[in-house]
């Protein structure tokens, strides 16, 4: 098995055709194929062709949305090996191998190849049909309730103008009403799918002081329950709350700040769970206190809280033992007792 060749076969997505490269640099072959149900079943004929009892072939793709989402299934379906790249990883890979000037999709397709023979990617798990239903209710929820904050806007404008049209009014109040309505149903739909699906890991969530429904859901939903995480340094990284340094010689000093790699909604809920938690979890409270201590700003203390929360939740989820307020004490008293015997 150790002298199993991996073939990397990049592939770039449109939401009509994509484009395969495969080969060695600059002699690629390159082809183009149809997003739909024949042209996927020809690419995966063709790979097939390339894979022999001592090659495997490797497929590496960018995330973009739903559009190959339907070839990565089939590829999982017919143990093909994919793994799906956030496009910040290409994207640099790509300006700062190829430096190129020109961007087109086969050249992109063969960035992505190259990628997977440089860094040899993971392997993508998909998610089960119940968490793509998840993410589905999550991102109609999110469009709802975008729409309502432009409405609201909007409504609030006119009561500016100087001769509001009755007519424009009626009908962008009725168009709220009806985002409300739909925003109460997407709620209620999200809260009885995501809770019977993770009733366990939610459950376990809500029991670290500061998560609440919403932080606890956002946070399994992305994370899928911590499935391929060993620590929660990772799942601070995926998340992107993690501190950067940048430094260079003498003359490149910047100020470090979060990675802001993964979803934004996700670390704004993380940062409003962490200002209940620096008040009533006491291991959130104490590290806020003391990194303020220490003559750090409010928002250095705040990122710290939340990568502490990520940490309590990933441990109480993975442990399956439910969080408790007081283990912050009994550890310190620990380390005290240990201290004091050495």
């Amino acid at each position: 098995m150790s002298d199993l060749q991996i073939f990397y076969v990049g592939v770039d997505m449109s939401m009509e055709s994509f484009v395969s490269a495969y080969g060695k640099n600059p002699d690629w072959t390159v082809e183009t194929w149809q997003n739909r149900v024949e042209g996927i079943a020809a690419f995966i004929k063709r790979l097939k062709e390339l894979q022999t009892p001592d090659r495997q072939v490797h497929v590496v793709l960018e995330a973009t949305g739903n559009y190959q989402m339907r070839l990565v299934y089939e590829l999982i379906e017919h143990q093909m090996r994919v793994s799906m790249l956030n496009p910040k990883q290409s994207k640099g890979f790509l300006q700062g191998v190829l430096l190129s000037t020109t961007k087109t999709d086969a050249q992109d397709a063969c960035g992505l190849a190259l990628y997977g023979l440089c860094n040899a990617p993971q392997c993508y798990r998909f998610p089960d049909e119940q968490l793509l239903k998840v993410r589905q209710l999550r991102t109609y929820l999110g469009q709802l309730k975008k729409h309502k904050g432009q409405l609201v806007s909007q409504l609030h404008a006119l009561d500016y103008h100087i001769a509001p049209l009755d007519f424009v009014v009626s009908r962008l109040k009725a168009e709220l009403e009806t985002c409300e309505s739909n925003i109460m149903d997407c709620e209620k739909e999200l809260h009885t799918t995501s809770e019977a699906h993770y009733e366990q890991a939610y459950q376990l969530a809500l029991t670290v002081s500061g998560i609440g429904p919403s932080n606890a859901q956002a946070l399994l939903i992305a994370t899928n329950s911590f499935k391929g995480f060993d620590n929660a340094k990772q799942v601070a990284k995926f998340i992107g709350i993690c501190p950067t340094q940048k430094e260079s010689g003498k003359s490149l000093r910047a100020r470090g700040s979060i990675a802001k790699t993964g979803q934004t909604h996700l670390r704004g809920l993380l940062y409003m769970a962490a200002r209940s938690a620096k008040r009533y979890n006491p291991a959130c409270k104490a590290l806020y206190e003391r990194i303020r201590a220490k003559g750090k700003c409010h928002n250095v203390a705040m990122v710290a809280v939340c990568n502490k929360l990520v940490h309590q939740v990933f441990a109480v989820v993975t442990k399956e033992i439910p969080f408790d307020p007081a283990y912050h004490l009994k550890y310190q008293t620990e380390q005290m007792k240990q201290q004091h015997q050495a």
